[in-house]
């Protein structure tokens, strides 16, 4: 008899324990919010893909060399090690920016994901003129890098913090000519309706192929600006990320890590996270804005009209979040092939390749968006 009360004891606890958050959420709706910026599409997602692209990214580089790569829990190992790490501060290092910093970058990479569209045209954070505010992150995030070395009052950080000042310099506004591009085709900067504007390298042949209206043969020609204008924004996304060819300011055999030398324990630790993210975060930008983000728009009516079940339909979001991870895992394996068949540039080929030949090429492709729009 006690072990009859027992089992409807547990099963009554058991009970209100699974069921009370519905009815938490049900009657708080703020705690639906909570769930999308903690768990899903915010934090705890945002950690599982850096983390999984890191493995991915780890992976495909070591298959390109002939060797094993990694095992898939590696980047959680690393992070477990990094947290068992002693956190020094070394003598002579400026005390508050040196603490300080690294962490900040951390917050600052994940504001960036939270505008990344993940399951729908819209990021959590979503506003007219949101790119420009995007592209402002990654030039306080180079600042905050730039002070990061300085504070080391270490030579060779200042010389790696210094590298990626000039570094951010060269390629800021490459890569913002290549973002401006896709937003003059959709009429505005804000990044949901860039994703919605069907002027991207997929949704535009897709349209032409299925006759959506408002689309032509004519509309094929765009490819080409947009493809010069994405081949310069997977190269910016490699200096960004401090990847070959674009890591002098983070040089191993040059100046031994540069403005990450005097990084230990969680301070090191939050640096690597900020890299991973901004990595998961810059691939996804590039996708949403070059190849239309979560989704297939132009088969969406297809769709909709075979499998739609309601307005809370499983198989929609899953189709969403699919094409996002797919575009996404495309972005990273053209970083990391650039980083494995190209070799080290030194700083100052850096800036010429930036300036003497990327720039006046997303100018170029610019002006023909500029053309076209005009002659269609």
């Amino acid at each position: 008899m006690k072990n009859e009360y027992r089992f409807i004891g547990c099963t009554l606890i058991y009970t209100v324990i699974i069921f009370s958050p519905f009815y938490i959420w049900k009657r708080f709706p703020v705690m639906i919010d909570l769930l999308k910026y903690f768990v899903f599409p915010g934090i705890f997602f945002i950690f599982s893909g850096a983390l999984f692209y890191s493995w991915v990214d780890r992976k495909i580089y070591a298959q390109m060399q002939n060797r094993v790569g990694p095992r898939f829990l590696q980047p959680i190992f690393d992070v477990l090690k990094l947290l068992a790490k002693e956190d020094i501060t070394p003598i002579g290092v400026e005390t508050p920016e040196f603490n300080i910093i690294p962490a900040m970058q951390l917050i600052l990479t994940l504001l960036l994901a939270f505008f990344t569209p993940i399951y729908m045209a819209e990021g959590l954070i979503s506003f007219e003129g949101d790119l420009f505010f995007l592209l402002f992150l990654l030039a306080v995030l180079a600042g905050s890098i730039f002070l990061l070395g300085w504070s080391t009052n270490n030579p060779y950080g200042l010389i790696g913090g210094s590298r990626a000042a000039i570094a951010e310099l060269s390629l800021e506004i490459p890569l913002t000519i290549a973002f401006i591009g896709p937003a003059i085709l959709a009429g505005s900067l804000r990044l949901s309706n860039i994703v919605q504007s069907g002027f991207n390298l997929i949704d535009i042949p897709l349209n032409v192929i299925l006759g959506t209206e408002g689309f032509t043969s004519a509309h094929l020609l765009y490819i080409i600006p947009l493809s010069i204008l994405f081949y310069i924004a997977v190269l910016s996304a490699n200096a960004v990320l401090e990847k070959v060819p674009f890591d002098p300011a983070h040089a191993e055999t040059e100046i031994v890590g540069g403005w990450t030398i005097e990084l230990t324990g969680k301070k090191l630790l939050f640096s690597h996270l900020a890299n991973l993210v901004l990595e998961f975060t810059l691939a996804g930008i590039i996708a949403a804005v070059f190849l239309g983000g979560p989704g297939l728009r132009p088969l969406e009516s297809l769709l909709i009209d075979r499998f739609w079940i309601g307005p809370w339909d499983l198989f929609y979001y899953v189709i969403n979040i699919t094409t996002f991870l797919l575009k996404t895992t495309v972005i990273v394996f053209l970083i990391t092939t650039n980083r494995t068949v190209l070799s080290r540039l030194r700083i100052d080929q850096l800036v010429q390749y930036f300036w003497r030949y990327y720039l006046p090429m997303s100018f170029l492709a610019l002006l023909m968006i500029i053309y076209l729009i005009g002659v269609l």
